[in-house]
Protein backbone atom coordinates (compact mmCIF):
# COMPACT_ATOMS: atom_id res chain seq x y z
CA UNK A 1 0.00 0.00 0.00
CA UNK A 2 1.11 3.54 -0.63
CA UNK A 3 1.31 5.95 2.25
CA UNK A 4 -1.75 8.12 2.77
CA UNK A 5 -0.15 11.22 1.29
CA UNK A 6 2.42 10.52 -1.44
CA UNK A 7 4.52 13.56 -2.33
CA UNK A 8 2.97 16.09 -4.70
CA UNK A 9 6.41 16.80 -6.15
CA UNK A 10 8.72 13.87 -7.01
CA UNK A 11 11.60 13.40 -4.59
CA UNK A 12 15.25 13.38 -5.57
CA UNK A 13 15.23 9.59 -5.26
CA UNK A 14 12.43 9.41 -7.82
CA UNK A 15 14.29 11.70 -10.21
CA UNK A 16 17.23 9.30 -10.11
CA UNK A 17 14.85 6.38 -10.75
CA UNK A 18 13.22 8.19 -13.66
CA UNK A 19 16.53 9.05 -15.33
CA UNK A 20 17.69 5.43 -15.05
CA UNK A 21 14.31 4.25 -16.33
CA UNK A 22 14.53 6.43 -19.43
CA UNK A 23 18.04 5.13 -20.12
CA UNK A 24 16.75 1.59 -19.66
CA UNK A 25 13.98 2.21 -22.19
CA UNK A 26 16.38 3.67 -24.72
CA UNK A 27 18.82 0.80 -24.29
CA UNK A 28 16.11 -1.82 -24.83
CA UNK A 29 14.14 -0.16 -27.61
CA UNK A 30 11.69 -0.70 -29.21
CA UNK A 31 9.85 -2.47 -26.36
CA UNK A 32 11.65 -0.57 -23.60
CA UNK A 33 12.28 -3.84 -21.75
CA UNK A 34 15.10 -6.29 -21.31
CA UNK A 35 12.43 -9.01 -21.04
CA UNK A 36 11.18 -10.10 -24.46
CA UNK A 37 7.71 -11.46 -25.07
CA UNK A 38 8.10 -14.23 -27.64
CA UNK A 39 5.70 -16.77 -29.09
CA UNK A 40 8.00 -19.54 -27.88
CA UNK A 41 7.83 -18.30 -24.29
CA UNK A 42 4.05 -17.89 -24.47
CA UNK A 43 3.79 -21.51 -25.59
CA UNK A 44 6.16 -22.56 -22.79
CA UNK A 45 3.90 -20.89 -20.24
CA UNK A 46 0.85 -22.46 -21.86
CA UNK A 47 2.33 -25.96 -21.50
CA UNK A 48 3.49 -25.18 -17.95
CA UNK A 49 -0.18 -24.80 -17.02
CA UNK A 50 -1.08 -28.16 -18.58
CA UNK A 51 -1.96 -26.98 -22.07
CA UNK A 52 -2.84 -29.51 -24.77
CA UNK A 53 -1.62 -29.60 -28.36
CA UNK A 54 -5.03 -30.74 -29.61
CA UNK A 55 -8.49 -31.27 -28.20
CA UNK A 56 -11.41 -33.20 -29.69
CA UNK A 57 -13.80 -34.34 -26.95
CA UNK A 58 -16.01 -32.79 -24.31
CA UNK A 59 -13.58 -34.14 -21.73
CA UNK A 60 -10.79 -32.27 -23.50
CA UNK A 61 -12.91 -29.12 -23.39
CA UNK A 62 -13.28 -29.45 -19.64
CA UNK A 63 -9.49 -29.78 -19.31
CA UNK A 64 -8.80 -26.81 -21.59
CA UNK A 65 -11.24 -24.71 -19.57
CA UNK A 66 -9.37 -25.58 -16.38
CA UNK A 67 -6.06 -24.70 -18.02
CA UNK A 68 -7.40 -21.29 -18.96
CA UNK A 69 -8.55 -20.71 -15.38
CA UNK A 70 -5.08 -21.60 -14.09
CA UNK A 71 -3.45 -19.23 -16.55
CA UNK A 72 -5.90 -16.48 -15.57
CA UNK A 73 -4.86 -16.93 -11.94
CA UNK A 74 -1.18 -16.63 -12.89
CA UNK A 75 -2.05 -13.52 -14.87
CA UNK A 76 -3.65 -12.02 -11.76
CA UNK A 77 -0.57 -12.78 -9.64
CA UNK A 78 1.74 -11.11 -12.17
CA UNK A 79 -0.64 -8.14 -12.28
CA UNK A 80 -0.37 -7.91 -8.47
CA UNK A 81 3.43 -7.89 -8.75
CA UNK A 82 3.24 -5.06 -11.30
CA UNK A 83 0.94 -3.14 -8.94
CA UNK A 84 3.39 -3.66 -6.07
CA UNK A 85 6.22 -2.03 -8.00
CA UNK A 86 4.08 0.86 -9.24
CA UNK A 87 2.91 1.61 -5.71
CA UNK A 88 6.52 1.61 -4.53
CA UNK A 89 7.29 4.20 -7.21
CA UNK A 90 4.35 6.36 -6.10
CA UNK A 91 5.89 6.51 -2.61
CA UNK A 92 8.63 8.74 -4.04
CA UNK A 93 7.12 10.09 -7.24
CA UNK A 94 3.56 10.86 -6.25
CA UNK A 95 0.58 10.14 -8.50
CA UNK A 96 1.30 12.64 -11.24
CA UNK A 97 5.05 12.06 -11.42
CA UNK A 98 4.68 8.26 -11.54
CA UNK A 99 1.92 8.39 -14.14
CA UNK A 100 4.04 10.66 -16.31
CA UNK A 101 7.15 8.47 -15.99
CA UNK A 102 5.24 5.27 -16.83
CA UNK A 103 3.17 7.03 -19.51
CA UNK A 104 -0.01 5.83 -17.85
CA UNK A 105 -3.08 7.65 -16.57
CA UNK A 106 -3.52 8.44 -12.90
CA UNK A 107 -6.82 6.54 -13.10
CA UNK A 108 -4.86 3.39 -13.99
CA UNK A 109 -2.55 3.93 -11.03
CA UNK A 110 -5.51 4.34 -8.69
CA UNK A 111 -6.95 1.09 -10.05
CA UNK A 112 -3.68 -0.68 -9.25
CA UNK A 113 -3.82 0.59 -5.68
CA UNK A 114 -7.50 -0.33 -5.33
CA UNK A 115 -7.38 -3.82 -6.86
CA UNK A 116 -3.81 -5.01 -6.32
CA UNK A 117 -3.35 -7.81 -3.78
CA UNK A 118 -0.39 -9.30 -1.95
CA UNK A 119 1.55 -11.52 -4.35
CA UNK A 120 1.03 -15.26 -3.82
CA UNK A 121 4.65 -16.16 -3.16
CA UNK A 122 3.95 -19.90 -3.22
CA UNK A 123 2.84 -19.93 -6.84
CA UNK A 124 4.72 -20.82 -10.02
CA UNK A 125 3.94 -17.29 -11.23
CA UNK A 126 5.85 -15.84 -8.26
CA UNK A 127 8.92 -17.82 -9.31
CA UNK A 128 8.63 -16.49 -12.86
CA UNK A 129 8.34 -12.98 -11.43
CA UNK A 130 11.48 -13.53 -9.35
CA UNK A 131 13.30 -14.68 -12.48
CA UNK A 132 12.39 -11.46 -14.29
CA UNK A 133 13.21 -9.23 -11.32
CA UNK A 134 16.55 -10.93 -10.66
CA UNK A 135 17.96 -8.99 -13.63
CA UNK A 136 16.57 -5.64 -12.44
CA UNK A 137 18.15 -2.92 -10.32
CA UNK A 138 16.25 -1.76 -7.19
CA UNK A 139 14.28 0.71 -9.28
CA UNK A 140 10.49 0.18 -9.10
CA UNK A 141 9.88 1.94 -12.43
CA UNK A 142 12.14 -0.51 -14.26
CA UNK A 143 10.81 -3.43 -12.24
CA UNK A 144 7.21 -2.49 -12.98
CA UNK A 145 7.89 -2.32 -16.71
CA UNK A 146 9.76 -5.62 -16.81
CA UNK A 147 7.01 -7.41 -14.87
CA UNK A 148 4.44 -6.00 -17.29
CA UNK A 149 6.30 -7.79 -20.06
CA UNK A 150 5.78 -11.04 -18.15
CA UNK A 151 2.08 -10.18 -17.80
CA UNK A 152 1.86 -9.84 -21.59
CA UNK A 153 3.56 -13.22 -22.01
CA UNK A 154 1.07 -14.89 -19.64
CA UNK A 155 -1.76 -13.13 -21.49
CA UNK A 156 -0.40 -14.66 -24.70
CA UNK A 157 -0.44 -18.13 -23.10
CA UNK A 158 -4.04 -17.54 -22.10
CA UNK A 159 -4.90 -16.49 -25.64
CA UNK A 160 -3.58 -19.83 -26.93
CA UNK A 161 -5.85 -21.64 -24.50
CA UNK A 162 -8.87 -19.50 -25.37
CA UNK A 163 -8.34 -20.06 -29.09
CA UNK A 164 -8.23 -23.84 -28.63
CA UNK A 165 -11.30 -23.70 -26.38
CA UNK A 166 -13.32 -21.65 -28.85
CA UNK A 167 -12.35 -23.81 -31.81
CA UNK A 168 -13.40 -26.91 -29.90
CA UNK A 169 -16.72 -25.32 -28.91
CA UNK A 170 -17.53 -24.70 -32.57
CA UNK A 171 -16.42 -28.18 -33.62
CA UNK A 172 -18.42 -29.93 -30.89
CA UNK A 173 -21.52 -27.89 -31.67
CA UNK A 174 -21.18 -28.61 -35.40
CA UNK A 175 -20.85 -32.32 -34.61
CA UNK A 176 -24.18 -32.24 -32.77
CA UNK A 177 -22.90 -32.45 -29.21
CA UNK A 178 -25.58 -31.43 -26.69
CA UNK A 179 -25.13 -27.78 -25.85
CA UNK A 180 -26.04 -28.37 -22.22
CA UNK A 181 -23.15 -30.84 -21.98
CA UNK A 182 -20.73 -28.38 -23.58
CA UNK A 183 -21.82 -25.65 -21.15
CA UNK A 184 -21.34 -28.05 -18.24
CA UNK A 185 -17.81 -28.91 -19.38
CA UNK A 186 -16.98 -25.21 -19.45
CA UNK A 187 -18.46 -24.67 -16.01
CA UNK A 188 -20.77 -22.00 -17.47
CA UNK A 189 -24.46 -21.35 -17.23
CA UNK A 190 -26.41 -22.30 -20.33
CA UNK A 191 -27.24 -18.65 -20.95
CA UNK A 192 -23.58 -17.64 -20.86
CA UNK A 193 -22.70 -20.46 -23.23
CA UNK A 194 -25.43 -19.46 -25.69
CA UNK A 195 -24.20 -15.85 -25.74
CA UNK A 196 -20.61 -16.94 -26.27
CA UNK A 197 -21.52 -19.39 -29.04
CA UNK A 198 -23.51 -16.70 -30.82
CA UNK A 199 -20.52 -14.33 -30.61
CA UNK A 200 -18.19 -17.03 -32.00
CA UNK A 201 -20.53 -17.74 -34.90
CA UNK A 202 -20.84 -14.05 -35.72
CA UNK A 203 -17.06 -13.65 -35.60
CA UNK A 204 -16.56 -16.67 -37.87
CA UNK A 205 -19.13 -15.33 -40.33
CA UNK A 206 -17.36 -11.98 -40.34
CA UNK A 207 -14.01 -13.64 -41.07
CA UNK A 208 -15.58 -15.66 -43.88
CA UNK A 209 -17.03 -12.53 -45.45
CA UNK A 210 -13.72 -10.68 -45.16
CA UNK A 211 -11.86 -13.63 -46.71
CA UNK A 212 -14.31 -13.76 -49.61
CA UNK A 213 -13.79 -10.04 -50.16
CA UNK A 214 -10.01 -10.38 -50.09
CA UNK A 215 -9.64 -8.30 -46.93
CA UNK A 216 -7.48 -10.79 -45.05
CA UNK A 217 -3.77 -10.63 -46.04
CA UNK A 218 -2.57 -13.86 -47.61
CA UNK A 219 -6.05 -15.14 -48.42
CA UNK A 220 -7.12 -14.92 -52.05
CA UNK A 221 -10.79 -14.03 -52.71
CA UNK A 222 -12.86 -16.93 -54.01
CA UNK A 223 -13.81 -15.07 -57.18
CA UNK A 224 -10.13 -14.50 -57.96
CA UNK A 225 -9.45 -18.20 -57.49
CA UNK A 226 -12.26 -19.11 -59.87
CA UNK A 227 -11.08 -16.67 -62.53
CA UNK A 228 -7.56 -18.05 -62.34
Amino acid sequence: MTRSNPPKVPTRVFEVWRDAFESHRDRHAPTGRHFRVTRAYQQQLYYAHGGLDAAVTVGDLEWVSRVEARIAESQRIVWDAHAREVLAAIEEGGWEGTAEALRESEEWLHRLRRDGQVVDEGSDAARWIDGVLSTCPPNPLIRAEEVWGLWEAVAGARAISIHLRDQLILELDAAGEARTRIARALGWSYGRFQRHLRALEERRLGLDLRARAGLIPGVMPLESQRSS
